[in-house]
């Protein structure tokens, strides 16, 4: 029998020590107009073991336990056992995480307003240099905005409907988590905009004068190299989202716990490529021997400032926090969040700012070795008359 929800009724006995409550459950089953009056039927041969932290625990821990059918399997009444996974809650720890959210919450607004600044920062800095605009790279404007659309794409109905399904239902529904949320999609979308704006003012600086060819084959170059690693990161990507799949434990059902979905690992993508938005400059500077000051500091600064902090946050907050009940600035069951992740994104996005910084200074080609830096071009001799 298969069963999605189902309501039971149960008692039983509970060691005070221990924290070890078994019991006995009687379910109401048949169709569901029959589970009403004289023709419900119960079933009581349902078992429930729970493992809840002794009384005497102080941060709390972890609760775990099984509803499983005492039935034989060719019974048609038989279930698959479900296992229960949940945290105790103490009142400290409550108002611990409330304060947390609430500062996350703010982290976030923070981290897309400065965003929307950056952004702002670099479109003043293009029309005052209008000789920088044609050698900000296409593919790096394009990886930054959909970077920015993908996430917006997937949780566009946020824009208009409140999801109950957050954590605030647990600390009290107030509705600021919510008005929250709408303000960061807001704010993001203005991000977004502001990115396409910067591509459209881009592209028609390299389109209106025909003297920009060889910067079109430059991004073309930049193109042919990044789109194999971003199609070879999305697979592996991919691979892992099959993976995890694949490790749950057959016939065990996890009641409340949320299943990893495409479109999640998605966004956890597109968010990693978006860590690494100075990829294409980089290589886009080398590829034309670029000098010029193509982008504002405030802008490739900002910007990668504004992308390391929460791996920053992440690391500080494995280190001094010992219970959580659920994230939503650095979360980490939404993009790359692990102690590894954290230092090889912050390592890298401080390393590609350092990049960019010498080009600018010296030449795009500053930092690769002359043998593969120069190019080969004739020199007139003179002839004598």
């Amino acid at each position: 029998m298969q069963i999605k929800s189902f309501e039971i009724s149960a008692e039983g006995t509970y060691d005070l020590g221990s924290g070890h409550l078994c019991m006995i459950a009687c379910m109401h089953v048949g169709p569901p107009k029959a589970r009403i009056g004289r023709n419900s039927s119960l079933d009581c041969e349902i078992l429930v073991d729970i493992q809840y932290p002794p009384l005497n625990a102080r941060n709390g821990g972890a609760l775990r336990g099984t509803i499983e059918s005492t039935r034989e399997k060719s019974d048609r009444l038989y279930f698959e056992p479900f296992e229960i996974f949940s945290r105790s809650v103490y009142a400290g720890q409550a108002k611990e995480s409330i304060w947390r959210m609430d500062l996350e919450i703010t982290m976030v607004l923070i981290s897309n307003s400065l965003s929307c600044i950056f952004i702002a920062l670099q479109l003043l800095h293009v029309k005052r240099r209008a000789d920088a605009l044609p050698m900000v790279s296409v593919i790096m404007l394009i990886v930054l905005t959909l970077g920015h659309f993908v996430p917006l794409l997937l949780n566009f109905e946020a824009l208009f409907m409140m999801s109950q399904s957050n954590v605030n239902v647990y600390f009290g529904n107030d509705g600021w988590l919510e008005v929250n949320e709408v303000l960061v999609r807001i704010i993001a979308m203005i991000a977004f905009l502001l990115e396409v704006r910067l591509l459209q003012m881009a592209w028609s600086a390299r389109s209106g004068d025909g003297s920009q060819k060889d910067l079109w084959i430059s991004d073309k170059k930049v193109l042919y190299l990044s789109l194999p690693m971003y199609i070879g990161g999305g697979l592996i990507a991919w691979f892992l989202h099959l993976s995890r799949k694949s490790d749950q434990r057959p016939g065990i059902h996890h009641l409340g716990d949320k299943q990893h979905s495409f479109w999640g690992d998605l966004r956890s993508y597109a968010g990693l490529t978006l860590d690494g938005f100075l990829l294409p400059q980089v290589l886009f500077n080398i590829f034309s021997d670029s000098k010029e000051k193509a982008l504002a500091p405030s802008f490739y600064v900002g910007i990668t400032f504004v992308r390391v902090l929460p791996h920053a946050c992440d690391l500080y907050r494995s280190r001094i926090s010992t219970w959580s009940f659920n994230y939503i600035y650095a979360n980490p069951r939404l993009d790359y969040y692990s102690t590894a992740w954290d230092i090889i994104i912050s390592v890298g996005g401080l390393l590609f700012v350092f990049v960019i910084y010498l080009q600018q200074q010296y030449g795009g080609r500053s930092l690769v070795p002359r043998r593969f830096g120069q190019r080969s071009t004739y020199e007139k001799v003179p002839v004598a008359s």
